[in-house]
């Protein structure tokens, strides 16, 4: 009785017709737009920097991805594997993400943690791109968190993303 009430609740729920209402105007004034789709947009960075930047999100997200408790167990291959669990963040990537995290990522991260941007103390280069890729911070919150004048922000990240080691 159980498996077919289950089952008729799957019909109901794939034969019902997606309803989506759009936001509301305040929730649409609130909504943030993608900092560096709208600067390829505005062709104030390449499709290089655009592709450097996605990688460098599909990797920042896959480092992170086993970092909070989850409500699932964790099982797969990994169970088994000498000194390494499932609670190991390499794991949980694809083979194309561990790739570029051990290729491009690593040693990008390396080199630009212990640049200062701008040459003022405290301001790391490497977080002011993060700030910006990852945590999607406009140009001028990136310009007042690290009082750097109005438009170096810009600079810094294209060359952060041009040293990022994608070709083409």
């Amino acid at each position: 009785m159980r498996r077919q009430r289950k089952a008729r609740l799957w019909v109901a729920i794939e034969a019902a017709p997606e309803r989506r209402d759009p936001p509301t105007v305040q929730t649409a004034a609130r909504l943030r737009r993608d900092v560096i789709a709208t600067l390829l947009a505005r062709r104030r960075l390449l499709p290089r920097h655009a592709a450097a930047a996605e990688e460098i999100r599909t990797v920042h997200e896959a480092v992170g991805r086993g970092m909070f408790p989850t409500a699932q167990l964790v099982s797969g291959p990994a169970a088994g594997r000498g000194r390494r669990n499932a609670h190991d963040f390499l794991d949980r990537m694809s083979a194309r993400e561990r790739a570029a995290w051990e290729r491009r990522y690593l040693p990008w991260t390396r080199a630009l943690a212990g640049e200062l941007a701008g040459a003022l103390p405290g301001t790391r280069w490497l977080q002011l791109v993060i700030d910006i890729v990852v945590d999607n911070a406009t140009l001028r919150e990136t310009e007042r968190r690290y009082r750097l004048r109005h438009g170096a922000a810009l600079p810094w990240l294209r060359r952060g993303l041009e040293s990022y080691g994608l070709e083409g």
